[in-house]
């Protein structure tokens, strides 16, 4: 599975995975009553989970009334995220109310993993540095680093000289978990 990460809607900043920094979901107001005005995140994983829910199983909950109008955008070639006739289907299943054959995360993927697409949504993600109201801010865009600090090898090598309980105070508990990352991504740049 791929990493989803963003950028801040309110400062243009990269949200970093696996580093402690608040980031709040915002709530769209229909559904503010169910779930808050936001969800706060304090060490963003880089798989879309933000408190207690996954972005992707959201997103697509508060899209539903869309579904008819993304199904025939993506009938017509007009949606960036190349889907299957598996996904259409569980798409119809979903808004519907019939069973799915797959994770509704993947419904939420596909219909709002791309820029293009997450911002012709009725209720986009958006996520923030600090609490705000949903309606004050554009959407976020996707982060082209994936929530890496840097997309640059030679930055990359920079950033992670690590070295055996040398780590940053302000890191997240997942640090074996980089340290592995980081090996692995080396020695795949190797081959």
């Amino acid at each position: 599975m791929g990493q989803f990460s963003w950028i801040y809607s309110d400062t243009d900043k990269q949200l970093v995975d696996n580093k402690k920094a608040d980031a709040y979901l915002l709530v769209p107001p229909p559904f503010q009553e169910k779930y808050g005005k936001t969800i706060y995140e304090g060490c963003y994983d880089g798989y879309g989970h933000f408190g207690k829910y996954d972005v992707y199983d959201l997103i697509i909950e508060w899209n539903k009334h869309m579904i008819p109008e993304i199904i025939e955008r993506i009938e017509a070639g007009k949606w960036r995220c190349d889907s299957t006739e598996s996904n259409v289907r569980n798409l119809r299943n979903y808004y519907e109310g019939k069973n799915l054959d797959c994770e509704l995360r993947l419904l939420g993927i596909v219909i709002a993993c791309y820029d293009e697409d997450n911002f012709v949504l009725q209720y986009p993600i958006k996520i923030t540095s600090k609490e705000m109201d949903y309606e004050c801010v554009k959407p976020s865009k996707g982060d082209p680093c994936q929530g890496w600090e840097s997309c640059e090898e030679e930055e990359w090598e920079n950033e992670f000289q690590i070295e055996e309980n040398s780590y940053e105070d302000d890191s997240c508990e997942e640090n074996e978990e980089l340290e592995d990352d980081f090996l692995s991504f080396k020695r795949g740049r190797a081959r």
